[in-house]
């Protein structure tokens, strides 16, 4: 059995992550991480965040500025607000 798009899956993943940032903590997605865990662990602190696509592998260095990553090309997609305990 064939697994069409596995390959290409895991080269996109390779080339960026996704970064969340609360004023409490930040979290990004890794090779054993992936989105919905990061989500999870984001809503599971109960307070709002920012989240971002940021194009480079997760294990890259760069500046983190006011929560968010300094990298050319950083998408924000948006913020979640926390839901309180």
């Amino acid at each position: 059995m064939k697994m069409t798009g596995f390959k290409e899956k895991q080269e996109t993943q390779a080339k960026q992550h996704f970064f969340a940032a609360s004023v409490h903590e930040w979290v990004q997605t890794t090779p054993h991480r992936d989105l919905p865990a990061l989500i999870k662990m984001m809503e599971r602190s109960g307070h709002g965040y920012n989240l971002f696509l940021v194009p480079l592998p997760h294990d890259a260095e760069y500046m983190i500025n006011f929560f968010q990553p300094q990298v050319e090309g950083t998408q924000w997609l948006g913020y979640f607000e926390g839901k309180q305990k």
